[in-house]
């Protein structure tokens, strides 16, 4: 499988470092790849390191963000050594786990390990009022940004067309060369596409400013197809972007959804993984209070919910003790 995406990740970034000398407490330094800027992982993972930082004079565990494309390319930077840590949505936990999907020329990733389910993300398509797309059907003979290849949501949009059944070429694919926006959501609005996909928590900012810029309308993923995908497929759940969230979005938006996890493998420390668990699941409320993204999951849920691979021995520690499992 192509490995071009790990060239985004900071050289020196991965791995625990040594544990410091005998008598000394742990000295561990992780990293986190989370997403792109204006995306919601790369502020969830910078939320998710403060908290462990917080208490780094307690247990000797720093923690740093990098940025990522997505959930495909995030799993292999991981597996080659590249972070500690990964965000990724659930299904695409799975299917490293299992060399299925877009890990099928790929090994079994049997040392990937669960840490937390963060919050859930939904496909959203964003798209200019004035082009009349009203539904999902309505994708067909547009301009569409489908996402990076690398990304996890780029393979449930992907799972969604193949379902509907639609040829190829049914859906006219812009990618990242043909605009020159510094961001979907101006180049949304300067016309370089007349829609474009993303899986994603909300808030989303990106969402935000795509609102803000234009007239835009949020489109529903919604129908039979949709409703078969959800009852085949336990990781999957039917979703809603809530009502005034964004400007002109006036109403509930229907979608399906999936969850977004943080992993690592087997390999590292328990008690640093005990460390990072344990700071995310003390500070969640703080985060809940912070931000409706947080809403989506309560506190008795991160460690169960979307949780495909194994439990990493420190994470199932910590939440046995705080009785969740």
């Amino acid at each position: 499988m192509a490995r071009s995406s790990r060239a985004i990740v900071a050289a020196g970034l991965g791995g625990v470092l040594a544990m410091a000398s005998a008598g000394l407490a742990m000295a561990a330094e992780i990293s986190i790849i989370s997403g792109r800027p204006g995306g919601v992982y790369y502020p969830v993972a910078g939320a998710i390191c403060q908290l462990v930082n917080e208490h780094t004079a307690e247990h000797g565990v720093t923690c740093t963000v990098a940025f990522g494309i997505g959930s495909v390319a995030n799993i292999e930077a991981m597996r080659d050594g590249e972070a500690t840590m990964a965000m990724a949505q659930s299904d695409t936990q799975r299917d490293a786990l299992t060399a299925t999907g877009p890990f099928a020329e790929a090994e079994a990733f049997t040392e990937l390990r669960s840490v937390a389910a963060l919050f859930v993300e939904q496909v959203t398509i964003a798209a200019r009022k004035d082009k009349g797309i009203v539904a999902f059907d309505d994708l067909k003979g547009r301009r569409v940004y489908l996402g990076p290849p690398g990304s996890g949501g780029r393979v449930l949009i992907d799972r969604l067309i193949a379902a509907e059944g639609w040829a190829p070429g049914d859906v006219t694919e812009v990618k990242e060369g043909d605009f020159t926006a510094p961001n979907l959501s101006e180049a949304l609005c300067d016309g370089a596409f007349d829609a474009f996909v993303i899986t994603v928590g909300h808030p989303s900012p990106l969402i935000k400013d795509a609102a803000s810029m234009c007239d835009v309308v949020l489109v529903p993923v919604a129908g039979p197809v949709v409703e078969t995908l959800i009852a085949g497929d336990s990781l999957y759940a039917a979703t809603s972007v809530p009502a005034g969230l964004y400007p002109g979005v006036g109403r509930a938006v229907p979608g399906i959804g999936l969850v977004a996890t943080l992993v690592t493998t087997s390999d590292v420390d328990p008690d640093v993984v005990y460390a990072v668990a344990e700071a995310f699941g003390e500070g969640y409320e703080r985060l809940r209070a912070s931000s409706p993204l947080f809403s989506s999951l309560s506190a008795d849920q991160i460690g169960k919910d979307g949780l495909t691979a194994p439990l990493h021995e420190g994470a199932a520690r910590y939440y046995s003790e705080t009785g969740v499992r």
